[in-house]
């Protein structure tokens, strides 16, 4: 929540540029000051979100860990491979204490119910609106704890939704449903089985999502291919959708024989009941209140007006929950609106409105500039194809969406019929996947930018409402001396050379000094170094988190305008060292990994020479480090200090490499999952004056007592350590002999389980810590003892 207080100064220099545009105007001072005010009120409501959700985190605190009853009104239901999910409202809270219900001061507006189907259980039998009373375990949403991560608990904290229960018991309170909604329940679950028994599956999944708002049935290879292209937007209910459908409801209503009020309400309300049944999402909300302003208009017969109806379905959205106009998916949606409403007229009007295709090259231009920071700001990579491709798909979703309806209207009569209606939405997804193959195999189809920087988004700002302004000037020009510029060609590619231009100004700047990330993988280890224009990897993987790779190492590197580790070091062949290097190898085709450093004592093992062979297959030049090889890189000089060929270790964590990284001043010491033995080999190798030198001490095998022996911590003695495991792991790492050790020591102590990543920033002189967590542990180098 801190981030939309950062961000609350973008709607107050909005404010201010309404103002004094006003000013500039003449406009009648009420009105020009209105935007301030409402600047002040929207400033207001958020510090009281902002409060609530402090207070609601205090109290959520009170249940975790215990035996906890919900009992709530059931708002929504959803399956998905035997698992039932609820979601209740309307909850009141009770927690076991000493074998008796202790009733708890803390009523989130909404929480999640997981169910898992089984026999016996009366599952079939509920409905939206019955009360139920739910026992078991609570589950709060995770929360980022490295850079790039998905925000779960901001993103369901900001759609109301405070906690998962993952129940064992279930009893009905209150039997009585809904009988609306449960009805529109029946709907979408009875249209989604005709998808699927009519349609071929993969076509069934992306009819369910576009057409019912239900996007479970899409395969990850499908999302990653729309998403990857930019035109995920395609897979979601939103504005096109909502659009098209209420128009259709229009017409035929009209055709009917309606009147337009008639026709208008009776629309407005076929839309409401069709935003209900999708779920209702933020998408939604907008598109349909934007739609309902419309066909308002059309009765009163006034001109509708598309950013007045977009404000104000802005206004209600923010209303009801400002964190959630710090969405990825809200601001995108808004940000088209706004793009078509106030960009695309400007350069239509300097393209020529008269020009074939104007229309549609303006609307895709003015939405893919608008939306192309918040893209690189929360998916840190962008489509640079994704302009062309936008302009052929999205004219074909009107077929896809005409097919998905005709299969649930005329499957419903025939299975053949069904099918029948399920061809045309089939060709046109099979051209889809065509186009997004091809585009995806050309060169630079995604361009990793990281997530821009304030400087760079005021900038691009500034450049953006430039370029404006000048086709705004042009275009007067024109006008006035009664004149046309026949030059639509040069007009064209001075827009992609804008648009090319614009990326470049989102790129990731430099590195200055040594940026190092020490990040919270789980249980396991995973340190990413930035020096020198390369980007170094020493270990990444996990035990603890299986999905580390997609979900973690590969978000982080995006989110940091990664897309190549010039080297890659795998201490040794665990699991917990290497499951995300692998995955980076096997399936992360957006980041490629030039050199990899592996283990020289596990060379014969099979998770290494596995490991060695994907490496190969993706070019990676594979090579074997042993004690005593050096790298230079600029004023970084990485050094193995262990094992060496002669030595012979006596497991797998005994073959682990010891790094020692020098940059400047500062000098840091990673040792894998090296034990008390390998430590004393290391000290009999006379290496005390490199160790000696050793500020930062990446702690050996998380913590275990079974290493960072009091004779190697006297012999490096370390200013400060960092300490990788898994928060919760069932090893008890870190060890509290170890913690004490370095107490003795006066080393200050960072772990990941506690902090989230850490991460360490110096000039080669001056070492600076902070945690992505809480980000308040700063240390200055010479502010604590210096190194004798």
């Amino acid at each position: 929540m801190l981030a939309l207080t950062s961000w609350l100064f973008i709607p107050a220099m909005i404010a201010a540029g309404m103002i004094f545009c006003g000013c500039r105007r003449g406009r009648n001072p009420l009105w020009v000051f209105l935007p301030l005010v409402f600047f002040y009120l929207g400033s207001a409501r958020a510090g009281l979100e902002i409060d609530q959700l402090r207070e609601r985190d205090i109290r959520l605190l009170e249940i975790t860990g215990y035996y906890t009853e919900v009992q709530g009104s059931i708002s929504s239901i959803a399956e998905e491979k035997g698992v039932v999910s609820l979601t209740l409202k309307n909850n009141r809270i009770r927690k076991m204490m000493k074998w008796k219900w202790e009733d708890v001061l803390y009523e989130p507006p909404g929480i999640m119910v997981s169910l898992k189907e089984c026999e016996g259980n009366s599952l079939k039998s509920l409905g939206i609106g019955q009360i139920v009373a739910v026992r078991g375990e609570v589950q709060p949403f995770s929360q980022a704890r490295n850079p790039g991560e998905f925000d779960f608990k901001s993103y369901y904290q900001s759609l109301g939704v405070d906690f998962t229960l993952f129940a064992e018991e279930i009893d009905i309170v209150k039997v009585g449903k809904s009988p609306l909604l449960e009805s529109l329940r029946k709907l979408k679950v009875y249209g989604k089985a005709l998808l699927y028994r009519d349609a071929i599956e993969t076509d069934a999944g992306i009819f369910t999502a576009a057409v019912l708002g239900d996007k479970m049935g899409i395969s990850r290879d499908i999302k990653d291919l729309y998403q990857k292209n930019g035109i995920a937007h395609l897979l979601a209910i939103s504005g096109l959708h909502m659009s098209f459908i209420g128009l259709s409801f229009y017409k035929l209503i009209k055709k009917a024989g309606a009147g337009f009020w008639g026709a208008g309400l009776f629309s407005m309300v076929l839309l409401i009941l069709y935003g209900i049944l999708t779920g209702a999402g933020p998408s939604v909300v907008r598109a349909g209140v934007m739609m309902c302003l419309g066909f308002y208009a059309a009765c009163l017969g006034r001109t509708y007006d598309l950013l007045s109806a977009a404000s104000l379905s802005l206004f209600f959205l923010g209303f009801q929950s400002p964190s959630l106009l710090m969405q990825g998916g809200v601001q995108l949606s808004f940000g088209a609106v706004f793009a078509i409403g106030a960009i695309a007229p400007v350069i239509q009007g300097w393209l020529g409105k008269d020009r074939l295709f104007s229309g549609s090259i303006s609307a895709c231009f003015a939405v893919q500039m608008i939306t192309l920071p918040v893209t690189a700001f929360h998916f840190y990579q962008v489509p640079p194809y994704g302009l062309i491709l936008n302009l052929l798909v999205i004219p074909l979703m009107g077929g896809v969406l005409c097919s998905g309806l005709g299969v649930i209207a005329f499957g419903s009569l025939s299975p053949v019929l069904g099918t029948a209606a399920a061809g045309t939405g089939h060709y046109i997804l099979s051209l889809y996947e065509i186009l997004l193959n091809i585009a995806g195999k050309m060169p630079g189809s995604s361009i990793i930018l990281g997530r821009p920087g304030i400087r760079r988004l005021v900038a691009y700002g500034f450049l953006l409402t430039g370029c404006i302004f000048i086709m705004k000037l042009f275009s007067r020009v024109e006008k006035e001396a009664e004149k046309k510029n026949n030059d639509t060609v040069g007009k064209l590619l001075f827009l992609t050379g804008f648009y090319i231009l614009s990326i470049f100004l989102l790129l990731p700047e430099p590195v200055k000094g040594l940026d190092a990330w020490f990040l919270d993988v789980g249980q396991g280890d995973g340190i990413l170094l930035r020096a020198e224009g390369a980007c170094m990897l020493i270990d990444g993987g996990s035990s603890s988190e299986k999905s580390l790779g997609e979900y973690t190492l590969s978000p982080c590197l995006k989110s940091l305008g990664v897309s190549v580790i010039d080297y890659a070091f795998v201490s040794h062949g665990d699991l917990d060292h290497l499951s995300g290097v692998k995955y980076l190898l096997e399936s992360c085709e957006d980041i490629q990994i030039k050199n990899l450093y592996l283990p020289y004592h596990g060379r014969d093992e099979e998770m290494i020479q596995s490991l060695a062979a994907l490496g190969k297959n993706r070019g990676a030049c594979v090579q074997y480090l042993t004690g005593g090889d050096v790298m230079k890189i600029g004023k970084l000089v990485i050094t193995c200090l262990y094992p060496g060929k002669d030595d012979i270790p006596t497991d797998v964590n005994g073959e682990s490499q010891v790094l020692k990284m020098d940059y400047g001043e500062c000098h840091m010491l990673f040792t894998g999952d090296m034990g008390e033995r390998e430590e004393q080999l290391l000290l009999e190798k006379k290496k005390d004056q490199l160790l000696s030198e050793v500020n930062v001490l990446k702690t050996a095998h998380h913590g275990s007592k079974y290493s960072s022996s009091e004779s190697f911590l006297d012999a490096v003695s370390p200013v400060w350590a960092v300490i990788s495991y898994g928060q919760g792991n069932s090893y008890g790492h870190p060890h509290e002999e170890v913690l004490e050790r370095f107490n003795e020591r006066n080393v200050s102590v960072f772990g990941t389980g506690m902090n989230g990543a850490v991460r360490l920033e110096t000039d080669g002189t001056r070492i600076r810590f902070s945690t992505f967590v809480d980000g308040t542990r700063n240390h200055g180098y010479n502010v604590k003892k210096e190194k004798e």
